[in-house]
Parts: structure tokens; C-alpha cells; sequence
């Protein structure tokens, strides 16, 4: 009797394992699972999350490095043709002034005036440090806001054909140098003061990364006075708050049940307002000092508890600090007695008062802690 042997034909299923040898196919190795697949597919993608940015982080850093290297290399050779053909220095007497003959040296494609500087800078960028700060850009409209406070002139900003912004100011009072000594041959960047973003309006639009300081510090204060950060304005009307009872009443004045009568204290208000923006009330020695700058009493400096007759305000000094200095008084941190605080009156007198807390036509202006 003869039998016929049929060979079965094997079916690959995923029932199986999803695997078959690949021998029976053809081939002499197994073949992988739907499951390895997928597993190796997702261990990629976690390589690709934690590798991906660093990758792109490292070519960004890359290529602002070079931007600046560029940009440092078009103002050196700008500002030292300038200086050998004369007109960087002794030709301007302000920074507008200065951008007509600045922009002949290199490709100025757009400027803005220092009351427009959005139309060519980022609108804010964050100033790096101790503290990351964001800054508005509409506020540096002069060199004293680029931390040359001599210079008495405004910021322009302006836009070079590669895209790269700049806010500027100029030094009119800079010296002429030898155009072949080493300090012509690099340039004369000392004359301006500069805030660069090799990236344009695009971001991260922050100090070490796409932008760059020229001869400039960007201060995180709103306006310094001394060594101190000063708010640019005063609090006022003060939103006085409720001591009458509860943690508000410990909090904004600790006098404890001295203080129950007290439904709005407008002094408790003033400290508060100030800690919402991470800041303080000056001290009246603090306020004593402000005084002796506006009233130019520096032979003889205002001590805090006194009271000086005769003396005038100097107009540029009130404007500088933006001061209320026309009869107005300001609270300082210093309370005294059961129901009064210490204040400074800014007018003919230089006055120092022992005021209400509930006293309502006082102003308020925040020192850094």
C-alpha cells in the first residue's frame, strides 16, 4: 500500500507570538513581533524627547554665537572707518544726530525713534542675573536707562539688513582717538552704548542668549537713587485697608488692639501696596536723603527728624525721580504712638510730620528690600 505524505502549509498568525521562522519562508533568521516593534519604536521616541532639544538648544547657541561674531566684526570695521574718516566723534551732538552719519557705514534698513522702539525691537526681553526680569523696551528711551547716566542724550532704535535689532545711544562728549592706534584699529564702540538681538523679534529675546550688551548695563530697578531701587512712581490715591480685626490688622499693623478703631488705614494700605510689587516703604532717614538730593543740601544733609526752612527744590532733580515735590508728603515705614506713623512733606520747608494713620492726602513711593 503506498501513502501519500502532503506537506501542510504553516500559516503565520499573531496568535502564534506573531513569530515564525524565517527559514520557512526562505530566509535562515526569525523575524521580530509586532510588540518588539512597538517597544523599540517608543524607546526611540524617548531618546528623540531627551535628545531633540538639547540638539536644537546647542545649534541656537551656536548660531547666536556666531550672529554676535558677526555683528561685532561689521561695528569694529564700521566705527574704526568712521573714526579715520572722521566722523565718529566731535560731528554729533546727539544720538539722532549721530544715526545720519552711522547708518553710511553699515546697512541700516529701518529706524525708529526712542518714543517707537517696538517698531524695531521686541516689545520685552529679560534681563538675566540674580533675578530674571522682564523689561519693557518702551522704557529705555534715554542713555541713562543703557546705564550712561552722563550722557544726556535719547536711544534710537534700528534694524541692519541681516535682521539684527538694536536700541542705541550716542556719546557726544566722546574723545577723538588715533585712527592707527590700537584703540582706533578695533573701533570706537565706547562712544555708543547698544542692547543687540542677533534674533530679531523672535525669541527668547534674552540677555546671554540672542541678545547681547555693548557697553550697557539694563538695571532691573524701575529708577535708581544711591544705591537703592526706587518704584518710577508714586502710589496714590492709597487703597487703605481695614486694621480693625484679624490677620490684616496683624500683618500691615502689628499695634494689636491699639489699632481696632481702625477701619481705613490708609498707612497699613501704603505697606501693603508696596509688598504686592516685592517692595518696601523708605525709612525716614531714606526719605530724609531723597530730600537732601531735591533741596541740593549735600554740604549739610537733612537728618530724618528735621524740619529746614528757606530751601528750594531743584527742578531736574524733582524730574529725575519723578518726585511729588510741590507741597506733598510720603509715608515712610515708621510707625509712632498709638495712631500715627511718621512722614516727610516735600515743599519750601522740607518738612517732617507725625501724620494719622487714617490720613488720606498722603503719596507713597517703594523702595527695594
Amino acid at each position: 500500500m503506498i501513502v501519500k505524505i502532503t506537506k501542510r502549509k504553516r500559516v503565520f498568525t499573531l496568535a502564534e507570538g506573531g513569530r515564525r521562522p524565517l527559514s520557512n519562508l526562505g530566509f535562515g533568521r526569525s523575524a521580530f513581533t509586532l510588540a518588539e516593534v512597538l517597544i523599540t519604536l517608543s524607546v526611540i521616541g524617548i531618546v528623540a524627547a531627551l535628545t531633540i532639544p538639547s540638539m536644537i538648544e546647542n545649534h541656537n547657541n551656536k548660531a547666536w554665537s556666531t550672529a554676535k561674531d558677526l555683528w561685532n566684526k561689521k561695528l569694529v570695521e564700521a566705527t574704526r572707518q568712521m573714526n579715520i574718516d572722521g566722523v565718529m566723534t566731535g560731528v554729533a551732538n546727539s544720538t539722532e544726530d549721530y544715526m545720519n552719519y552711522f547708518k553710511k557705514y553699515v546697512k541700516v534698513i529701518k529706524t525708529c525713534e526712542n518714543d517707537k522702539l517696538e517698531n524695531c525691537y521686541a516689545t520685552k526681553f529679560v534681563q538675566t542675573g540674580d533675578k530674571e526680569t522682564e523689561v519693557e523696551v518702551s522704557t529705555l528711551t534715554t542713555a541713562n536707562s543703557l546705564g550712561q547716566k552722563d550722557w544726556n542724550t535719547n536711544t534710537m532704535g534700528f534694524v541692519i539688513a541681516d535682521g539684527t535689532t538694536v536700541v542705541m545711544a550716542y556719546n557726544p562728549n566722546c574723545s577723538s582717538v588715533d585712527p592707527f592706534s590700537k584703540e582706533g584699529q578695533s573701533g570706537q564702540v565706547g562712544c555708543m552704548s547698544m542692547l543687540i538681538d542677533v534674533n530679531g523679534k523672535k525669541g527668547p529675546n534674552r540677555v546671554g542668549d540672542d541678545i547681547q550688551l555693548k557697553n550697557a548695563t539694563i538695571s532691573t530697578c524701575d529708577m535708581k537713587f544711591q544705591d537703592k531701587c526706587i518704584a518710577a512712581s508714586d502710589i496714590y490715591p492709597i487703597t487703605p485697608i481695614n486694621t480693625c480685626t484679624g490677620s490684616e490688622n496683624e500683618e500691615w499693623d502689628d499695634r494689636g488692639s491699639t489699632n481696632t478703631n481702625f477701619a481705613a488705614n490708609n498707612w497699613a494700605g501704603a505697606k501693603k501696596a508696596c509688598a504686592a510689587n516685592e517692595m518696601r516703604l523708605p525709612t525716614m532717614q531714606e526719605l530724609a536723603d531723597v530730600a537732601t538730593y531735591i533741596y541740593k543740601q549735600e554740604e549739610s544733609p537733612l537728618q530724618w527728624k528735621e524740619t529746614r526752612s528757606g530751601i528750594t527744590s531743584d527742578s531736574d532733580r524733582v524730574a529725575e525721580l519723578n518726585w511729588a515735590a510741590n507741597g506733598w508728603c510720603y509715608w515712610s515705614s515708621e510707625p509712632t504712638g498709638r495712631y500715627y506713623a511718621h512722614a516727610r512733606g516735600f515743599s519750601s520747608s522740607g518738612s517732617y510730620y507725625i501724620a494719622g494713620v487714617t490720613s488720606a492726602g498722603y503719596r507713597a513711593r517703594c523702595f527695594s528690600n
